[in-house]
């Protein structure tokens, strides 16, 4: 993992195009951003890429500030990181690189002294895959009109974050 330069934007832009198609060819509801606005913030905000070799196989945005719709006030004064806008190849769909990435923000919180790793997702099956690496569901709520699963895992150091 590295973090991502204004020089990926590109790249992951197809990406992100790839991935929105293979999300809406299963039945996944639109993002609420398009392509080109998740990757316009590449080497703008905390956004890191998952490697294979020099090449781009996912990304994710890690932030440490919670929104107001998922967390109660005691849990936004936690410190924590939150995953957000996570996205990998569909063409290696099947090599958990969801998962890898999602590790390794659990062992990058617990290096940062965050005692959380935290997601939200408004889609159950995305909930479903998020507690299979090891995240607890919170709560859900509403939001907009639409489900919301808070979850969190305790940020652990893991001797080999990214499995490879």
């Amino acid at each position: 993992m590295r973090p991502a330069a204004v020089g990926d934007r590109d790249t992951i832009e197809r990406l992100a195009t790839a991935r929105f198609k293979w999300m809406a060819d299963r039945g996944y509801p639109p993002w609420p951003q398009d392509a080109a606005e998740i990757a316009g913030k590449a080497g703008h905000a905390p956004m890191w890429c998952l490697l294979e070799g020099a090449r781009v196989c996912g990304v994710t945005i890690i932030v440490g500030r919670l929104g107001t719709a998922a967390w109660t006030e005691a849990e936004r004064r936690e410190a924590s990181l939150l995953l957000t806008a996570t996205l990998t190849d569909p063409a290696r769909a099947g090599q958990r690189l969801g998962h890898r990435i999602a590790t390794w923000a659990v062992d990058h919180a617990a290096r940062q002294a965050k005692p959380w790793a935290r997601r939200v997702t408004t889609e159950p099956r995305l909930a479903d895959y998020y507690q299979r690496q090891g995240f607890t569901l919170v709560r859900e709520g509403t939001y907009q009109g639409r489900r919301l699963y808070a979850l969190q895992r305790r940020a652990e150091r893991l001797p080999n974050p990214l499995g490879d």
